[in-house]
């Protein structure tokens, strides 16, 4: 995705595709023009360091006058209007010690003194014509994804006279997933607003003074050991540069590079539904580009699609490679079984036909893909074959939140991670393919399937190659607060899950449910339901309607139209593998996957506030016996991502267990908790839904989980990275943690509070220093003199905020960019940070016997002695809040002017200098 600020919208345009070159520079230009002719010497504008609503109400009497402008960050609000007006504001917020300085412009872009130019700047620039963009374009006019075709002349008469809404869109960005963000500029000036904003990768590409490729490369490494992918085989190409060995003595026992693997998640435990949440994240592998194979392989390939580039890397990698063509839609299983047999013993199989996205002849809601991959791999099952069956997609993830998984494809991950459960032996995993595959990208299949460190869901991309985590999502941000209004549509509405969210709904201010199920008001328990809502004031419609019927759904919709739709429509499915047909196929289809896709075309028209799917956990991490089931509730993760990409509301909430008539209860609810499978409490459940709801989830999965307990069957066949960092999971397999990898901070801070405060302090001492050392490049923390001021030790104010973040995220607290000026030795930082993660304990300034008996010897002398002695004004003297803290006294240069001119990097840049 991209974003603009002010100006900035122009580029951002013009790289989205949204403007051709021609057009942006026109932009540019004549608006330039206009606003110096007609603006110029007129107006001012000032950045100030205060949220934007203390800024307004400091606003009060300069109406009219002066307007904010923009809002960079939770602290940083620029206010533009009269030049005068501005000079006076600015004066009046240093009177009250905050920070405030002078931009240096003469004109008020962002107020009311836009106004006089409209006219003229519709004129001149009416003859640009906005394309739809091939990146997602989010304005920080209207703070959305934007349409932009509808980019015209008005639109850049609102980006130069509206508010700037900047830190509202850096917010919208993160709850669509975007976790880094690059400023592209010669020196980076939003970045600290976006850290401030939220807890992210932020970074620029230049700095001043710093405009070459050395600058630009080290940005790109930056990125990179945040976790970013970067191609760096492009910088390499026509230069002759080559791989070599490394030295087979041993390395110094120093390390200057991140080790790779997840962070733990042993964090502090979340409380109640929290801890229910879980997500799916990608995590880069390592070694991605080499393998050797061997042997004999058969490339299956569904009719009409292309194979050579897949055989050709098989060739490369040392295999012998054999060609299957298979009709997925007129196959039989036994006719496939034999024709498998005929190739002999074989070392691996290789499926093409997860590629296929076309739909069944026999059955049109059932994907070739499915029924293919279905067909081969029990076709495989029953001859015997010892060799590993691998399934390749194409576009079927999303390891972005821009990429859109193609149906099929996600589905065929959802069938292969229950069949992996059953048949580990012969089922080898699930590789996807980019879009547009090069050489290198099959390169990094090969290496894929070689089935190194146990990897088998992995997506082979431009950037690299990803394995599939689970990761528990505890701490997710709220976003909204979703309230029901209207009429909303629950269908399944009059089974368990149904009755349970329409309960919630009506509670919560629906005015009007519409239930919908096969058998409408004859259904078991509906004429209670529907009167146990009235009770509770909703109107109730209860429909006998088949969503899979897009007819009478259409009809539906036109009399009733919803303002938000919960879909938990779908009967569980529970089948052997083997036993898996057709017939089983299109009844798990019918009405889940079916039914979702029709309410999502029949909506789409719709503003809805809400679109929920209600999946299962059987599509996230796979299950024995719904292999199915699991098909057909990936569909609604990849459905969901889907409708999120283009701007749609959308959450796919993938389930655990529910009580109260779910697939919890009965005479399984025993067996599969000592699976670490429990039931949910219905009432938990629908807040924990809620709570979903309000964080603007995409997916997520809502599940009671006992890991320890269901890692060791899980993992008992076939080991799972997919959930090898999960809490309890490596105890349980025996292993132990890395001691080598990055502390969760939450864990290290709890940990803080069980020692005594001498070990305290040196602890966190060491980590500052660590930090330090980190930062600036040295080799270690031993190389950090604790008692040296900060600024000697070489920061500037772009180091500081990464020390500030780095710091942040080992101590699980968010901290203040200026944390090296406020706190201007690590020694003094350490005292600060002990007081604020332990905050009942006194910061330790020593720790030798001595000073404990003056302390306490201290502590036994009344207060009335100590005045009447005339010492107790000298003690409160060394205890002032600036010594006990260490925060230095900073000194104004002569000449109070200087110091107005300076932007917040020399700010900053003084404030170290002086406090040397």
């Amino acid at each position: 995705a991209v974003v603009g600020h002010s100006q900035g919208e122009i580029a951002a345009a013009a790289v989205s595709g949204a403007l051709s070159l021609e057009d942006a520079a026109r932009v540019v230009a004549l608006r330039a023009q206009v606003i110096g002719r007609e603006l110029a010497g007129l107006g001012g504008m000032a950045s100030v360091s205060l949220p934007r609503a203390d800024v307004e109400a400091r606003l009060v009497g300069w109406e009219g006058r002066l307007d904010v402008a923009a809002v960079n960050g939770p602290s940083s609000t620029v206010v533009a209007g009269d030049a005068d007006a501005i000079v006076e504001f600015v004066a009046a917020c240093r009177g009250e010690k905050i920070r405030a300085r002078q931009v240096p412009v003469d004109y008020a872009s962002h107020s009311a003194h836009v106004e006089r130019i409209e006219a003229e700047l519709l004129d001149v620039l009416a003859p640009i014509t906005p394309l739809a963009s091939h990146i997602p374009f989010f304005s920080t006019v209207d703070a959305a994804l934007t349409d932009t075709t509808t980019l015209d002349a008005g639109y850049w008469y609102r980006n130069l006279r509206h508010t700037v809404r900047f830190e509202e869109t850096v917010r919208l960005l993160t709850s669509k997933g975007f976790g880094t963000f690059v400023e592209s500029s010669a020196h980076p000036v939003l970045t600290m607003g976006v850290q401030e904003t939220a807890d992210v990768t932020a970074v620029g590409s230049l700095r001043r003074d710093e405009g070459g490729l050395a600058r630009f490369l080290t940005s790109a490494a930056e990125l990179f050991v945040h976790g970013t992918s970067v191609d760096w085989a492009s910088l390499f190409e026509g230069t002759g540069a080559q791989r070599v060995d490394l030295p087979t003595y041993p390395f110094q026992r120093r390390h200057y590079w991140l080790e790779p693997g997840t962070r733990s998640q042993s964090a502090r435990p979340a409380a109640g539904t929290d801890a229910w949440r879980y997500r799916v994240s990608w995590q880069g592998l390592a070694g991605d580009t080499s393998g050797a194979l061997g042997g004999r392989w058969l490339v299956v390939v569904p009719e009409g699609v292309e194979s050579a580039g897949a055989e050709a890397a098989l060739t490369g990698a040392g295999a012998r490679v054999e060609r299957l063509v298979v009709d997925a839609g007129n196959v039989e299983r036994g006719e496939l079984a034999a024709r498998l047999a005929a190739h002999g013993d074989l070392t691996g199989i290789l499926s093409l036909l997860g590629i296929d996205e076309h739909t069944h002849p026999r059955d049109p809601g059932l994907p070739l893909a499915v029924a293919g991959t279905t067909a081969l791999a029990q076709a495989a099952a029953d001859c015997g074959t010892g060799a590993r069956l691998w399934a390749l997609t194409q576009g079927a993830v999303a390891i972005s939140p821009a990429e859109q998984p193609a149906p099929a494809g996600a589905q065929v991950w959802g069938l292969g991670r229950g069949i992996a459960l059953e048949h580990p032996r012969l089922w080898g995993g699930l590789v996807d393919l980019p879009d547009e595959p090069d050489a290198r990208a099959w390169q990094r299949v090969v290496a894929a399937l070689t089935g190194r460190d146990d990897e088998d869901q992995i997506a082979v991309r431009a950037s690299g190659t990803y394995g599939r985590r689970l990761v528990a999502d505890a701490t997710a941000p709220v976003r909204r607060h979703y309230t029901p209004r209207g009429t909303v549509l629950v269908t399944g509405g009059t089974g368990a899950l149904g009755g349970h969210v329409a309960r919630w709904l009506a509670g919560a201010g629906a005015e009007h449910l519409v239930l919908t199920g096969r058998r409408g008001p004859d259904a078991p328990g509906a004429s209670e339901l529907a009167a146990e809502l009235r009770a509770l004031g909703a109107e109730v419609t209860v429909a006998a309607c088949d969503v899979a019927d897009r007819d009478a759904l259409a009809a539906l919709l036109d009399r009733h139209p919803p303002t938000a739709v919960f879909h938990t429509a779908g009967v569980p499915h529970s089948e052997a593998f083997l036993d898996t047909g057709l017939d089983s196929l299109r009844d798990v289809y019918a009405g889940k996957v079916t039914g979702a896709l029709h309410l999502d075309e029949l909506t789409r028209s719709l503003e809805l506030d809400a679109f929920v799917l209600y999946a299962s956990g059987a599509g996230v991490w796979g299950s024995g016996g719904q292999s199915a089931y699991g098909a057909a509730n990936a569909a609604l993760d990849a459905l969901a991502e889907r409708r999120r990409a283009r701007g749609l509301a959308a959450t796919s909430v993938a389930w655990g267990l529910w009580g109260g008539g779910g697939m919890g209860d009965g005479a399984g609810e025993e067996f599969l908790g000592s699976r670490g499978l429990r039931t949910m409490d219905p009432a938990s459940a629908v807040r924990a839904l809620g709570d979903a709801l309000d964080r603007d989830d995409v997916c997520v999965a809502l599940a009671d989980l006992d890991w320890t307990l269901f890692a060791r069957a899980y993992c008992a066949l076939r080991p799972s990275p997919l959930i090898g960092a999960l809490p309890g999971v490596r105890e349980a397999l025996g292993g132990q943690d890395d001691t080598g990898r990055e502390q969760d901070g939450l864990e290290w801070a709890a940990r803080l509070a069980d020692v005594d405060p001498a070990e305290r302090y040196e602890r966190v001492l060491a980590q500052v220093c660590g930090g330090v050392a980190a930062v600036l490049g040295h080799t270690g923390p031993e190389e950090v003199d604790p008692d040296q001021a900060f600024s000697a030790l070489g920061f500037s104010s772009l180091t500081a905020s990464e020390f500030a973040a780095r710091l942040g995220r080992a101590t699980g607290r968010k901290l203040p960019p200026t944390l090296v000026f406020d706190h201007p030795t690590a020694s003094a930082l350490a005292e600060h940070l002990v007081g604020l993660l332990v905050p009942d304990e006194v910061p330790v300034f020593a720790t030798d016997p001595e000073e404990a008996g003056v302390r306490a010897a201290l502590a036994t002398v009344p207060l009335p002695v100590l005045r009447e002695a005339g010492l107790l004004d000298a003690l409160l003297a060394l205890a002032s809040p600036e010594r006990f803290s260490g925060a230095a006294r900073f000194t104004e240069p002569d000449g109070g002017a200087d110091i107005d001119a300076l932007d917040d990097e020399a700010l900053i840049e003084l404030a170290l200098r002086d406090a040397a």
